[in-house]
C-alpha cells in the first residue's frame, strides 16, 4: 500500500500526464517509421540499404531520447519527482526499441546509454566508494541487454521470463542511476513498480501488431 500511495502522490499530476502522453506518442512514431522502413527489407537486400535502414531507426530512437529530455527540463527544470518518471520513460523506450527493432544500432545506444544520460559525465563518481556498483550494475546490464538481444522471440512467447527480463533491466539501470542521484531503496522499488506497468502496457499494445508487421534477421 505504501508504495502505490507514494506512485498516486508523486505521478498523478500534470507533468506525469504529459510525460506519459509524450512517451506514448514517441512510442507510436517509432513504430510506423520503423514498420514503414523494415517493410522494404528481406533476406535478398543489400547489406548498404539493410544498414542504413538501421542507421535511420537509430537515429530515430536517439532523437526520442533527446526529446524526452527536453520535455522533462521544459515542463519541471529537473525537480526530482519528475525526473523519476522521465527516466523510467526513456528505459522504457530503450527497451521497447530492443523488442521491436532488435538491430545492430539500437543494441549499441543500449549499451551507450548509461554513459551518455543526464548527468552520465559526473567524474566524481570515479571518486567514489560507489563506483564498484556503477561497474558491476554495467556489466550485469550488458549481460541482460545482450541475452534480450539474442532471445527477444522466445521472451515475447512467455509473459513469465518477459517479465524477469524486464525487472532485472530496470534494476540495473536503476542501480547506474543510484550512484549518481542517491535515490533511496523505497523510491527505487516505486519507479520499478512503475516501470513494470509502462511495459504490461507496452506489451499489450504489441500483442495487437500482427506478427509478420516486423520482419527479423535482418541485422547487417
Amino acid at each position: 500500500m505504501n508504495i502505490l500511495k507514494g506512485i498516486t502522490n508523486n505521478y498523478i499530476n500534470l507533468t506525469s500526464i504529459i510525460i506519459t502522453l509524450v512517451t506514448i506518442g514517441l512510442i507510436t512514431v517509432i513504430t510506423i517509421i520503423a514498420y514503414g522502413l523494415e517493410s522494404h527489407l528481406n533476406d535478398d537486400s543489400p547489406f548498404y540499404l539493410k544498414f542504413s535502414t538501421h542507421l535511420v531507426e537509430g537515429a530515430i530512437l536517439a532523437s526520442s531520447m533527446i526529446i524526452l529530455q527536453q520535455t522533462f527540463h521544459m515542463l519541471s527544470n529537473g525537480t526530482v519527482n519528475s525526473g523519476w518518471l522521465y527516466a523510467n520513460a526513456q528505459l522504457t523506450i530503450l527497451l521497447y526499441a530492443m523488442y521491436l527493432l532488435r538491430n545492430k544500432i539500437t543494441l549499441l545506444i543500449n549499451l551507450l546509454m548509461p554513459f551518455a544520460y543526464h548527468q552520465s559525465s559526473n567524474i566524481e563518481r570515479l571518486g567514489s566508494n560507489r563506483w564498484p556498483f556503477f561497474l558491476v550494475s554495467y556489466i550485469f546490464l550488458v549481460i541482460i541487454i545482450f541475452y534480450i538481444y539474442w532471445r527477444t522471440d522466445s521472451l515475447k512467447d512467455s509473459t513469465i521470463k518477459y517479465l524477469i527480463l524486464q525487472i532485472l533491466y530496470g534494476i540495473g539501470w536503476w542501480i547506474l542511476l543510484w550512484v549518481d542521484h542517491s535515490f533511496s531503496i523505497y523510491n527505487i522499488l516505486n519507479m520499478l513498480v512503475v516501470f513494470v506497468i509502462y511495459m504490461a502496457i507496452i506489451r499489450y499494445g504489441c500483442k495487437l501488431i500482427p506478427e509478420t508487421t516486423f520482419k527479423r534477421g535482418y541485422n547487417e
